[in-house]
């Protein structure tokens, strides 16, 4: 996004969605948090819809808003969207994939790990504010939630191929372990930065401690 304006205004809003929710979202506030006032954001927006629709076509699609952009932005059509999360989700699908055509492990657990920080980093703008926005695109949604048991499946069947392999340690209940390897990747990569705006937390050094605390908890017996 080429837009100083814009890219505090997808910052600011993006956060605020997912910390209070959209109903409890102000225009006022998203302009407090940007440092506009009110009637600037009447100028880019055409309300607090499109502000919402804004922030999930710029984390989609990074390149939509990176030209000249006509004012103010109006929502977008979940038709509009809709093939941009699919392809979203093929990406996360390419990344799941930890073995060769002949089945061996061609990727190891810190590999796959590093690249879901990414991906999450990339990406929870948008999947996260459809999670908890639900009501607002219900034709998002319904193509989203399918998307994410796809990859809590992906990632227990890497986990037990991990386990088969001797890269990680062994252990039991693994579907229970899949949400809390999310949680984790999930709150370094976005949501330490939400809770914390004033102390920052730079992407790579997020990446770094992200690792070292998943490396650790699950690395093999006798693995030091």
């Amino acid at each position: 996004m080429t837009n100083p304006r814009l890219e505090k205004i997808y910052q600011e809003a993006g956060r605020l969605f997912l910390t209070k929710g959209y109903a409890n979202t102000k225009m006022a506030e998203i302009a407090k948090a940007s440092g506009i006032a009110v009637g600037t954001m009447y100028s880019a927006f055409s309300g607090k819809d499109a502000v919402f629709s804004f922030v999930l076509h710029a984390t989609l699609d990074p390149d939509h808003f990176s030209g000249d952009v006509t004012l103010p932005i109006k929502p977008a059509a979940a038709t509009e969207l809709i093939p941009l999360l699919k392809q979203v989700d093929k990406i996360l699908d390419s990344i799941m994939v930890i073995t060769d055509d002949h089945g061996n492990i061609c990727k190891n657990f810190p590999a796959l790990a590093g690249e879901l920080f990414d991906f999450f980093a990339d990406y929870l703008f948008a999947t996260d504010n459809i999670k908890k926005n639900a009501e607002i695109y219900q034709e998002l949604r319904e193509e989203y939630f399918p998307c994410e048991q796809k990859y809590f499946r992906k990632l227990g069947d890497c986990l037990r191929q991990y386990m088969e392999a001797g890269q990680i340690r062994s252990f039991g209940h693994i579907m229970s372990h899949v949400p809390y390897l999310t949680d984790t990747m999930t709150w370094w990569a976005l949501n330490a930065n939400m809770q914390n705006p004033l102390e920052p937390v730079p992407r790579d050094t997020a990446k770094e401690i992200c690792i070292d605390i998943i490396q650790k908890a699950y690395q093999a017996d006798g693995r030091s």
